[in-house]
């Protein structure tokens, strides 16, 4: 009997059939199907695919905002701003004691700056820092971008202490506002309630020498 072995080759053959290296996957089916409808999908960047530069300076910024919201640190620098920015004015001019200050200013920030940095950070160095932030001041928050800038350009701090002489002499002014109001006087009789005399707010005028009986007014 002549068996007919064609059929047999077709399947033998469609089972070890492999794909090739063109095939495309295909993914049949919904993606959602995978996923409730209230899922959501975290990305998370570990900061594998960055290089180590962007991750030292990231390390950095972020040791450095902590600094800059210490509040004995903001303290430090607020205490010191109000207590010398009297001396400035808003002229072209720029006295001698103005760089006096202001290098009272910097070797203040900067250096609790660097010593805290310093503690945060492994092998921290601030001049290289500063390198690494003037090509990537872009990348900064405005608040710790003026603060650092004030620290390297006198323009800069000049401008940030007549900012709190400002401030302050507007604390002043407010200060010393006066609100008054009417007030309404009863001369024979109270509102209300039973004579106190004990209660009334008048003058007694006492004379230094001998004289006549006090006079209540």
């Amino acid at each position: 009997m002549k068996t007919d072995t064609s059929d047999m080759d077709t399947c033998t053959h469609e089972q070890h059939h492999m794909p090739d290296e063109d095939d495309e996957d295909v993914c049949v089916g919904d993606f959602d199907e995978f996923m409730g409808e209230d899922e959501d999908i975290d990305i998370v960047d570990d900061g594998s695919a960055r290089d180590e530069e962007t991750n030292r300076f990231d390390q950095i910024v972020g040791a450095l905002e902590d600094v800059l919201m210490d509040p004995e640190f903001e303290d430090a620098r607020e205490t010191f701003c109000r207590s010398h920015c009297g001396v400035f004015e808003d002229n072209d001019e720029n006295k001698l004691i103005y760089t006096d200050v202001f290098s009272r200013y910097t070797e203040l920030v900067e250096g609790s700056i660097e010593k805290r940095l310093k503690e945060a950070v492994q092998d921290f160095d601030m001049q290289k820092f500063l390198i690494m932030l003037d090509a990537r001041k872009d990348e900064l928050m405005s608040e710790v971008f003026d603060l650092l800038l004030s620290l390297g350009d006198f323009e800069s701090f000049k401008e940030v202490m007549l900012s709190y002489k400002l401030e302050l002499s507007q604390d002043a002014s407010s200060a010393m506002q006066i609100h008054c109001s009417a007030m309404r006087l009863y001369s024979e009789e109270q509102e209300d309630g039973d004579e106190r005399p004990d209660l009334d707010f008048g003058l007694t005028i006492s004379p230094v020498g001998p004289g006549p009986t006090n006079k209540r007014f």
